[in-house]
């Protein structure tokens, strides 16, 4: 008898989930959405016009609910500079030492970029952001 392991996905809260832990008025939009199972990271457009982006930490409580960690801006809308490029446009560890980034591309799919002499998988968004949170068994 052979076991085949599946790989699960991590556990990620939904867009619905980070808007309403976020506070953000019935406006705003999750963009892009990464979880590494204990700390999430959310890219939102806080009134629905695609200019004004924040970045947005969530983690998973003890409770089994996620809660708000760091909120901070991302910037305003990008304008993309080639054909079939992802770029960086942020990124950093949190308090706890798990890193992550965010940015734009000009297609959606998989893809990867170099961050700080690192190569990563990213997975871009139909809205054509992306945003990345380093893996549990790779953090510190």
């Amino acid at each position: 008898m052979s076991h085949t392991t599946e790989k699960t996905e991590p556990a990620q809260p939904s867009p619905d989930t980070v808007l309403a832990v976020g506070g953000w008025s019935r406006h705003a939009r999750v963009l892009a959405l990464a979880s590494n199972g204990a700390v999430a990271f959310a890219l939102v457009d806080t009134n629905g016009d695609g200019v004004e982006v924040n970045l947005e930490e969530l983690y998973l409580g003890e409770d089994d609910a996620w809660h708000a960690g760091m909120s901070l801006g991302a910037g305003e809308f990008i304008a993309l500079r080639g054909r079939d490029s992802a770029y960086v446009l942020g990124f950093g560890e949190n308090p706890d030492g798990v890193g992550w980034a965010y940015g734009r591309a000009d297609r959606a799919g998989a893809a990867q970029v170099t961050m700080d002499g690192r190569t990563i998988p990213i997975t871009i968004a139909e809205s054509l952001w992306w945003v990345w949170v380093q893996p549990v068994d790779e953090s510190r």
